[in-house]
C-alpha cells in the first residue's frame, strides 16, 4: 500500500484536475465561494469539544465547561497568547488535601480540608502546564509556576517505576528496554482498591496516596494505578481497552499536501477487495471520488454538498482540533488482517487509522471522522 500511495499521486492529481475542468468548477464564471481552511484549534474549549487525551481519552467523568474555560483563560492571560493556541491534553478528578489545592504560596495559611476538584494539563504543542482547580473552576492554581517539576516522570519513585515496568513487560511480552514511562501523576485514590475494584470485591473506603502511571510501548499504552511505594498496583483495564497508542507517520510515507482549492481528502485502501479509493472535497462543495488504478475512470463519481455544509465541516474540524493529530497513525492490532486503512488529510496535516479500531479512536478524532462520514453520506449527484 505504501508504495502504491507514493507512486500514484502525480497521475491521479492530473485526473482530479481534469475532473475539475470537465465539471466546470475552475471556470471564470463559476463564482467559487472560498472557505477559509481549518486554521488550528478552536478558541472555545467546550464540554463537547474538549480534547480528552490521546492516551487515555475515555473518562468516567467529563471536565465541566466552566472549569476548562477558566483554566484556558487564565493561562492565555499569563502567557499573553490566544486561547485557541492552547488545548487541554489531560485531566483527572482529584481530591486536594487542603484549601490551597496542595500548592501553597510562601507563608500562606491553607485550611486543612479536602477539596474535590481537577488536575488539568494544558499544552501549546511545545510546552505543558499543570493546573489544580476546585470542582467549579472558581479556585485554580498553576502548578508549573509553583513547582515546575510537579508530577513529572523523573520524580516517580524508583520502587514504583520498577514495579510498573516489570508488570507492563510481563503483560506485553516485551523487554523493559522497549518500554518507557511517558506520564506519572501523583494521585489520592478514594479506596484501598485504588479505584479499580473487581466484581464483588470489598474495598476499604480510605484515602490512599499513590500514582497514576502511563507506560508507552511501540503501538499502545498501559495505565496503572499504584500506592505510594508500588507495593499495591492495578492495571486500569477500561483505560487500556479504549485507548489506541498513535505512532508517527514517517515523512517518506506522507501523502502530498492539499491544493488550495481542496478542503479535505480521504484515501481508503485494503479490505477483502484490496482496492484503493481517493475522495476529495472541494471548497465549492464538489465531492470527487476515483478508484486508483482504474484506467478508464469507470468508477469516478462527482457529487455535491452545499457551501454551507462545507463551512460547517471546516468548523467541525476546528472544534475537534483535528490538527492536534497531525502526522499520527493509529495502527491495527497485531495480527489483524483484511482491514481498511483510511488516510485523512486536511490543510493542517494527515492522520491515519483503520476500520477495526475506529471506535476506539480519541474522542476528538472520532468526532472529526464522524463529521466527514456525514458529509460523504449527504452528498448528492
Amino acid at each position: 500500500m505504501k508504495i502504491m500511495l507514493k507512486n500514484y499521486f502525480n497521475t491521479n492529481q492530473a485526473r482530479i484536475f481534469t475532473a475539475l475542468i470537465l465539471t466546470g468548477i475552475l471556470s471564470v464564471g463559476s463564482g467559487l465561494t472560498l472557505v477559509k481552511g481549518a486554521t488550528g484549534a478552536s478558541a472555545n474549549l467546550s464540554l463537547e469539544t474538549s480534547n480528552e487525551v490521546l492516551k487515555d481519552n475515555i473518562k468516567p467523568n467529563r471536565l465541566p465547561r466552566p472549569v476548562a474555560n477558566a483554566v484556558l483563560r487564565d493561562l492565555a492571560r499569563r502567557q499573553g497568547i490566544f486561547t485557541r493556541q492552547l488545548q487541554i491534553i489531560d485531566y483527572n478528578q482529584h481530591t486536594w488535601r487542603n484549601g490551597c489545592l496542595e500548592l501553597p504560596q510562601a507563608d500562606e495559611f491553607c485550611t486543612q480540608a479536602l477539596v474535590p476538584g481537577w488536575r488539568i494539563v494544558v499544552s501549546n504543542s511545545k510546552e505543558n502546564w499543570v493546573y489544580h482547580t476546585n470542582n467549579n473552576g472558581r479556585s485554580l492554581r498553576l502548578a508549573s509556576a509553583n513547582n515546575p517539576s510537579e508530577n513529572l516522570p523523573d520524580k516517580l519513585p524508583a520502587s514504583v517505576k520498577n514495579v510498573v515496568l516489570q508488570a507492563a513487560s510481563r503483560r506485553l511480552q516485551q523487554p523493559i528496554s522497549q518500554l518507557s514511562i511517558i506520564e506519572a501523576q501523583q494521585q489520592t485514590w478514594r479506596d484501598s482498591c485504588l479505584e479499580l475494584a473487581n466484581a464483588d470485591e470489598f474495598c476499604t473506603q480510605a484515602l490512599v496516596s499513590g500514582w497514576r502511571v502511563v507506560v508507552g510501548a511501540v503501538d499502545q499504552t498501559l495505565v496503572y494505578h499504584t500506592n505510594q511505594t508500588g507495593s499495591a498496583l492495578r492495571l486500569n483495564q477500561k483505560a487500556n481497552e479504549t485507548t489506541l497508542g498513535p505512532v508517527q507517520i514517517p515523512a517518506s510515507e506522507l501523502p502530498p499536501p492539499l491544493d488550495r482549492y481542496i478542503v479535505f481528502r480521504q484515501i481508503s485502501s485494503g479490505g477483502f477487495a484490496g482496492r484503493t479509493y481517493e475522495t476529495v472535497l472541494l471548497k465549492d462543495g464538489r465531492l470527487i471520488r476515483v478508484r486508483i488504478g482504474d484506467a478508464n475512470d469507470s468508477e469516478r463519481s462527482v457529487r455535491r454538498v452545499s457551501v454551507q455544509q462545507v463551512q460547517q465541516f471546516v468548523r467541525s474540524l476546528e472544534r475537534s482540533q483535528f490538527n492536534q493529530f497531525r502526522n499520527l497513525s493509529y495502527p491495527a492490532p497485531s495480527g489483524a488482517a483484511d482491514y481498511i486503512t483510511y488516510t485523512l488529510t486536511s490543510q493542517e496535516g494527515t492522520v491515519q487509522y483503520n476500520d477495526i479500531s475506529q471506535n476506539n479512536l480519541p474522542k476528538n478524532l472520532h468526532t472529526a471522522v464522524k463529521a466527514w462520514n456525514q458529509i460523504v453520506a449527504s452528498a448528492q449527484s
